[in-house]
């Protein structure tokens, strides 16, 4: 259907919006981070080597994701890391 060239649109009605006038809240503040007690990690070099592991172990690794390598690093950092707190 076409319309007829006489009439326009309806316009909106412009109302003022919900709270017009108010000052809004000012956002909540940060907690401030204390950096006077941080001690950087810097990673160690890594060393390429070539290792047997068992099938099993190494596709629960991968089923990880990208990474793998980086999880089963993580795993034996934990282990030794552990057995020097026992000495």
């Amino acid at each position: 259907m076409a319309r007829s060239a006489g009439k326009s649109p309806r316009k909106a009605a412009k109302r003022p919006a919900a709270g017009a006038g108010r000052k809004a809240a000012p956002p909540p503040r940060a907690k401030r981070t204390d950096w006077t007690n941080v001690q950087v990690a810097w990673p160690q070099p890594k060393q390429a080597i070539s290792l047997r592991i068992d099938q099993d172990v190494l596709a629960w690794f991968r089923d990880g994701g990208p990474g793998y390598q980086t999880r089963m690093n993580a795993v034996l950092r934990a282990f030794v890391d552990a057995q020097r707190r026992r000495r």
